[in-house]
């Protein structure tokens, strides 16, 4: 699992990685914190986003997610960057085990779409936020050019629903494939990830589809 898992959009002129942290850097400059104060990252993954606004801010980030294995791999790579002056707590609950009114500002990257209820960690994430302080929020959703009664619109929104990971094109993809079964092939590459790339690639497919036949979702 790499650092970061959102879908984040390009942006002309820029590589991946910039427009990546551009991105992250914007949601945290939105919410107007200053240097020391206290935000909320509420779904943190892997913690990618994270150490980036924490690095881009001088804020003390704590991350929450409902995932315990991310839990420990956000550890491990804050860790490994040797993290200690934004130090970072985590937990893996919708009940988050924080007092009221306790932090600065929150952010939500792709995140709480992921939760059973949004009415219940949206307001979990009202109660931990001090009065006046701000919150924002990348989500998916639908635009009012989708169809519920189209087949097609259903089974693509229930494809990406499904999954999600960064979109390749249908090229991008086999060029990516050819490397996967070469590493595979000569035992770098783990068992089974051939596997798994074939079973990605189906989601893939679906946000390409989504995004070149009708715009009906966006995020």
């Amino acid at each position: 699992m790499g650092t970061v898992l959102p879908l984040l959009p390009s942006i002309p002129g820029k590589s991946d990685k910039d427009a990546t942290r551009i991105h992250e850097e914007m949601a945290v400059d939105l919410i107007k914190v200053k240097p020391g104060q206290k935000i909320l990252d509420a779904g943190c993954g892997v913690g990618g986003p994270m150490r980036a606004i924490a690095a881009h801010s001088k804020a003390h980030v704590t991350g929450i997610t409902i995932n315990d294995y991310q839990v420990k791999r956000a550890k491990l790579h804050n860790k490994k960057r040797a993290w200690t002056i934004y130090a970072t707590s985590f937990a893996v609950i919708l009940q988050m085990p924080f007092d009221d009114n306790s932090f600065d500002g929150a952010y939500s990257i792709e995140a709480t779409c992921h939760a059973p209820k949004l009415e219940e960690v949206y307001a979990e994430i009202y109660r931990v936020m001090k009065p006046g302080s701000l919150y924002v929020s990348y989500e998916w959703v639908t635009t009012d050019k989708y169809r519920d009664d189209d087949e097609e619109h259903r089974e693509v929104i229930q494809g990406i629903e499904r999954e999600t990971l960064f979109p390749m094109g249908r090229v991008a993809y086999w060029r990516n494939h050819v490397v996967v079964v070469v590493l595979s092939a000569v035992g770098i590459a783990p068992k089974g990830t051939v596997d798994v790339h074939e079973m990605l690639f189906k989601t893939a497919d679906y946000l390409s589809r989504g995004g070149e036949t009708v715009s009906y979702f966006d995020f």
